[in-house]
């Protein structure tokens, strides 16, 4: 990818991306968690009337993208997030998708993997290890848990997103939004109760809403149409290494918004964990004969899922 706009327009994801936990932090100081996740595909699912369902991709690839990427993924996450779980850290124990994803594609799929990929799954494994043990009293294990479990909800969800082989992945994100909110408001109304509902809607205030909609209308909409944009244009090893960039943003504005520090073994399993994300992400070098071709587009929802948690 060498035009300077796009560049410019991946880093301008980076930088959306990263600041998108911040947003949902506020966002969950307003919203109980799985009422934030119902309230967020509720608001991406109005874009269906606008756009056609894709219908070249079966009903259940969409269901399985919904169960896995979007309600398995963000109840765990928002619960692990709304129970002590730091925003700059979860931005970067949310990329265990990597690794989950590498293995999923291997077991279910037949996919083959690299010594690199082997040895950075390894990697990310260790310095999610470190990370558990540094916390410090900080950060609750379950919490710790919980999103590493959203990361394999992650890596489920691509996996269905590969076998749908849609057209418009923008679409299809679009539709599986829609088929998220109904079970996700049922689940919220049976663990969270009308009263919590009703208590989030009485006391709104400026903070979690203005959360909310940059959930949905920066990370989701401008962000991730953005991405559909680039990954059309160019295959996904030129565009998917930028959102390695993800993590040291989310940190980083955690430190800026928050004043979040990381104990010394957290940072060292952090440091592990992305070097093992390079690893498993970082395109393989291709055979001269390759490298002169001109590059082919990449449907949208076949490229890995190394899209950032919007």
């Amino acid at each position: 990818m060498r035009n300077p706009r796009h560049i410019a327009l991946a880093l301008a994801i980076v930088v959306i991306w990263g600041v998108n936990f911040i947003a949902i932090s506020n966002a969950l100081d307003g919203f109980p968690p799985i009422l934030l996740a119902a309230l967020r595909f509720a608001l991406t699912g109005t874009a269906t009337l606008f756009l056609p369902r894709p219908k070249e991709v079966r009903w259940y690839w969409i269901a399985g993208i919904s169960t896995f990427m979007f309600f398995g993924q963000y109840v765990l996450l928002f619960t692990g997030m709304a129970h002590g779980m730091p925003d700059g850290l979860a931005s970067l124990v949310l990329q265990s998708q990597a690794p989950f994803t590498v293995l999923a594609a291997a077991l279910l799929l037949g996919e083959r993997t690299g010594l690199r990929q082997v040895l950075g799954i390894a990697a990310a494994v260790a310095g999610l290890g470190v990370i558990g043990a540094g916390r410090g009293g900080n950060v609750p294990l379950g919490s710790l848990l919980l999103v590493i479990g959203a990361g394999a909800s992650w890596a489920l969800g691509s996996i269905c997103n590969r076998k749908a082989g849609a057209a418009n992945g923008f679409a299809l994100m679009v539709w599986a939004s829609l088929y998220a909110t109904p079970p996700l408001l049922a689940v919220s109304l049976v663990t969270e109760g009308p009263h919590r509902i009703g208590h989030a809607f009485a006391h709104l205030h400026a903070g979690p809403v203005l959360g909310l909609l940059y959930v949905v209308l920066v990370s989701t909409f401008i962000g991730m149409g953005a991405w559909v944009v680039l990954i059309t244009k160019y295959p996904a090893s030129a565009v998917a290494p930028y959102t390695l960039g993800v993590p040291p943003i989310g940190i980083l504005a955690a430190l800026i918004a928050n004043g979040e520090r990381m104990t010394a073994l957290e940072m060292a399993g952090s440091v592990v964990v992305l070097g093992g994300l390079v690893a498993i992400v970082w395109p393989r070098r291709k055979p001269a004969a390759a490298r002169i071709a001109p590059e082919s587009s990449v449907p949208a929802a076949r490229v890995e899922e190394s899209i950032q948690a919007a």
